[in-house]
């Protein structure tokens, strides 16, 4: 099989009328079902409870639903779910540096057991797949 890695794709996302509205629709779009012939990292049936934005450069999304208990597991598939969202954020919307994603209002030391929440977390290319390949 190929690489597994996230695959930018350009979405209308409605306008928000201030930068936490529109850092939730772009989390919205996140967990939404994936365009035909993709596959979306976020269990379906994850909702967006809330997003916060700090003075600091920093967001708090606060993710419901399945994002635990439909997850699929693994190292790599819980990467993928965290960093869509983080680098989805902080490439669209400049002035967020780094992303934190809560659980049904509280911190989380994981998804699955592989990456670390209880902090921040600032872009990543590294799963993201290049222009060319």
């Amino acid at each position: 099989p190929g690489r597994v890695e996230l695959i930018p794709v350009t979405s209308e996302v409605p306008f928000g009328a201030t930068p936490v509205e529109q850092a939730r629709r772009i989390v919205e779009a996140q967990v939404s079902p994936a365009p035909d012939g993709q596959v979306t990292t976020v269990p379906p049936g994850t909702t967006v409870r809330s997003v916060f934005l700090t003075d600091g450069g920093r967001a708090y999304v606060d993710l419901g639903g399945p994002i635990v208990s439909g997850h699929a597991g693994g190292t790599l598939s819980e990467l993928l779910t965290v960093y869509a969202i983080v680098n989805a954020l902080t490439t669209n919307l400049p002035d967020i540096t780094a992303v934190q994603i809560l659980v049904d209002g509280k911190e989380v030391d994981s998804l699955t057991g592989h990456l670390d929440l209880r902090s921040p977390l600032g872009r990543s290319l590294r799963w993201v797949q290049q222009r060319g390949q």
